[in-house]
């Protein structure tokens, strides 16, 4: 009975692995608090960029690789007439085209792009800002969780870009990252590791703790505002279809590795008797990095 159980749900493990990365954020978003300790950290950066800016003043900001995500909410409120929302995804985009439209929200741009080609580097950053941007700077830039799909050797150029010739002068940047630090069993970045090491005998170095370290003796970012913090979020929802949508999506499939058919029966039959039978909720430890442009 045991082993015809574990069939059927691996069988529907293996049905929920090619889904639609928005549709296992939707249900993350939906189970977990992660999005409203996004949005705490982020309201930190928001209201210190409008209370240093004069009050006549209409922020702008440049969300990357979040089109579809609850803290466009915030967003779209704390940068009236000036939020654009930059997403390689065009399902994301469609969604909040659609939401734009039913509910008559105005001052809302949608951008379609690779931010590994479109931001690549200073020269095409600037480009970028002033062929698809609006050709303004921005007040505030986010990225977040979106750089899981790029490697770290590149972010601090790409960084470097989007500081240099995107972000305003008095602007922040806020990032958003799965710890790759955090070793306790029974979170994402245990369960993310354990496999990646079995499989491809390699672990995350996308370290937004190791990229804060590299900006603070960059001389672009000499007089730049930087720091970080840590915090922990929890997902539990009771059907496993959407447990394991979840898992994939921390195992980076299949946007990010393509594990093979036993590859993923093993990570299924981890999951039910690690996490599921016991009914253990997943834990992620989260780093936020902020970054301020002085004037």
């Amino acid at each position: 009975m045991l082993n015809s159980t574990n069939d059927k749900l691996i069988e529907r493990g293996l049905e929920v692995a090619e889904s639609q990365i928005f549709r296992q954020n939707k249900i993350w978003a939906r189970h977990t608090d992660e999005k409203a300790d996004v949005a705490a950290s982020l309201m930190k950066t928001i209201r210190t960029l409008h209370k240093a800016a004069p009050r006549e003043k209409e922020l702008s900001a440049l969300a990357i690789g979040s089109a579809d995500e609850p803290q466009f909410r915030l967003l779209e409120a704390a940068f009236k007439k000036g939020l654009w929302l930059y997403d390689i995804d065009g399902t994301a985009l469609a969604i909040v085209a659609e939401r734009l439209q039913r509910q008559m929200i105005e001052g809302v741009s949608l951008v379609s792009g690779d931010y590994t080609v479109d931001l690549a580097d200073p020269q095409t950053a600037m480009r970028t800002l002033s062929s698809k941007l609006g050709g303004r700077p921005f007040d505030l830039v986010t990225l977040h969780h979106c750089l899981y799909y790029s490697s770290a050797a590149i972010w601090p150029v790409l960084v470097e870009a989007l500081y240099d010739r995107v972000l305003a002068p008095g602007g922040a940047m806020h990032f958003a990252l799965m710890s790759a630090r955090e070793t306790r069993e029974g979170t994402t970045t245990r369960l993310y590791h354990h496999f990646s090491r079995m499989f491809f005998g390699a672990q995350t170095n996308q370290d937004l703790l190791l990229l804060k370290d590299e900006l603070k003796v960059h001389p672009v970012f000499r007089k730049a505002d930087i720091s970080s913090e840590t915090h922990e979020v929890t997902f539990w929802v009771d059907d496993f279809e959407k447990y394991m949508a979840v898992v994939w999506m921390v195992m980076l499939y299949p946007h990010g590795h393509r594990y093979t058919l036993d590859q993923r029966t093993q990570i299924i039959e981890f999951v039910i008797e690690n996490f599921w039978r016991p009914r253990r909720p997943l834990i992620q430890a989260q780093d936020y990095l902020t970054v301020f442009k002085s004037e």
